[in-house]
């Protein structure tokens, strides 16, 4: 598990996630059919790819890179919905890998603590100790990827359960965006970086 969500460091789980954010990387809300469609739909809880199994290892493997501090993780944002529906859809390229990943993990889960073991069912450290051994591969920043972009993402595309996420980095709830359009476009902040308003 990566080091900058714990909250014993330096870099807290609010800036990571609100770096990640301002980097970016919530591609989700882009479009002219995101300004059409407020995301107010209930959120759809049915599983289109992963079994119910590898549901509940996702659902673990995503609690632990954004668990539940004190604030809502991925786990209230239903983070295993959104990346149950982009394997199915945009993402479906990376299917193989998250199955490959997903085999991978348990085998070292069971290697590990057992036959009887699963990633789930393990404690919370046990999990950061399997999660530290895989950081660098594909599978696992692909995974914290699709982690963070469920937590922000509309909730039309499964995850950021009741704007959970958005409520987290202070983003206002609305489809209709005037300028300036975040942190970064507000005058005083353009002075305070740049040194002149853009």
């Amino acid at each position: 598990m990566p080091e900058h969500v714990s909250s014993e460091t330096a870099v807290s789980r609010r800036e990571f996630v609100a770096g990640f954010a301002a980097l970016g990387a919530v591609w989700m809300v882009a479009g002219t059919a995101c300004a059409r469609d407020s995301g107010t739909a209930a959120a759809d809880t049915r599983l289109v790819h992963f079994t119910p199994d590898q549901a509940k290892q996702v659902d673990a493997i995503s609690a632990r890179i954004l668990p539940s501090d004190g604030t809502p993780g991925a786990r209230e944002a239903g983070v295993l919905y959104f990346i149950d529906r982009t394997l199915t859809t945009f993402a479906k390229d990376q299917a193989p890998l998250f199955a490959d990943g997903l085999t991978s993990l348990a085998a070292a889960t069971v290697k590990a603590h057992g036959t009887a073991a699963t990633f789930a069912a393990l404690a919370p450290e046990q999990q950061d100790a399997l999660l530290r051994s895989i950081e660098e591969t594909p599978f696992f920043g692909a995974f914290r990827f699709a982690t963070l972009a469920g937590f922000l993402s509309l909730p039309k595309y499964g995850g950021n359960k009741d704007y959970v996420g958005w409520k987290f980095i202070g983003q206002e709830v609305g489809m209709e965006h005037k300028a300036p359009f975040g942190w970064y476009d507000r005058p005083e902040n353009q002075m305070a970086l740049l040194g002149e308003v853009l």
